[in-house]
Formats: C-alpha cells, structure tokens, sequence
C-alpha cells in the first residue's frame, strides 16, 4: 500500500543548533528521521532511539541452514552410497559435527553479508534525499511524516538554515 506523506528537511550549518533539534526529536518516538552529517556524530546515537538491527536474523536463519546443509547432505551422501567397513553404522553424528560447524559458520556469514546490504538498502539506486551540502559542511535531517505531525514539528526547525517541505510518496 502506497500513501502520500510529507517530506521535511532541514539543513543546518552550526553543529549545536543540529544536536539542540536533535535532542528536542528525541521526544517524538514514532518519526522515521533520516540524519545526515560530513562527520560522524556519537550525539545523535544517544539522542535518538535505535531498535535492534535486524541483521543478527539474517545471521541466525544462515547458521541455522548451514547446520542443516551439514548434516544433511554427508548423511544423504553416505545412505546413498554405503561403505560398509567392520559392521560400524553409517550414520554418526560425530563424524559430521566437523562439516554442520564449518557450513554454519560459512553460511552465518554470508547471510550476515547478505542482511547488511539488505538493511543498508544497498545498492541505492536513486538519492533522493541526498543534499550535496550535507559531504562538506552542513548537517541535515529529513523527517517523513503526516500533515498533523508536520505541524507539530515545525517550531523544532525555527533555527535551521534552511527548511524545504515536499510531498512524496511512501511504500506502508
């Protein structure tokens, strides 16, 4: 489902009147804030609220297929082809505890990959929201959000540099 919401941003030029909105947006929980700085900021990590990536899920669902891939294929491999050799079972789980370990640690480790690129929204095909102030000197934020929240904020943004309001379109 497709609905239209607005797109705020705002740019600043001075670093404290940034970190001042920032932490007055802290109130506000569900914003979907986009920060953008020519510098890393630890500020913004501890004003906003951050949920927990979803990258670890990747990593899991790939260990946990690679423990699967691990037992099950030598296990189809040796019922499939049996080599008897001094009446010892086919089937042992020590015997492929090596090869279940080795894939879980390959396979978390390509999901791992895969849910980072995922969750970084990589490769990017269009930037949208990027303004090429925000490489050199000035730090930015652009808000998506309703007209009735839109309102709620704007005194937030008194100080900035430059404010620009839009319309766009937003996948829910």
């Amino acid at each position: 489902m497709i609905s239209v919401k607005n797109r705020l941003k705002a740019v600043y030029n001075d670093y404290t009147k940034f970190i001042k909105a920032i932490d007055k947006l802290s109130g506000f929980v569900d914003l979907d804030i986009e920060v953008f700085s020519p510098m890393p900021l630890h500020e913004v990590f501890e004003l906003l609220p951050q949920k927990p990536s979803g990258v670890r899920w990747f990593t899991f669902s790939g260990a946990i297929l690679g423990i699967i891939i691990g037992f099950a294929f030598p296990i189809y491999t040796v019922l499939d082809w049996p080599l008897i050799t001094g009446g010892k079972p086919l089937v042992t789980v020590q015997a492929f505890i090596i090869i279940a370990f080795e894939l879980m640690i390959l396979f978390g480790a390509g999901f791992t990959l895969l849910g980072l690129l995922f969750h970084a929204k990589l490769p990017r095909q269009s930037l949208a929201n990027y303004d090429p102030k925000f490489s050199e000197n000035s730090f930015g934020m652009i808000i998506k959000a309703d007209d009735d929240e839109l309102e709620k904020l704007r005194p937030i943004f008194s100080e900035a540099d430059d404010v620009v309001v839009d319309t766009v379109e937003v996948d829910v």
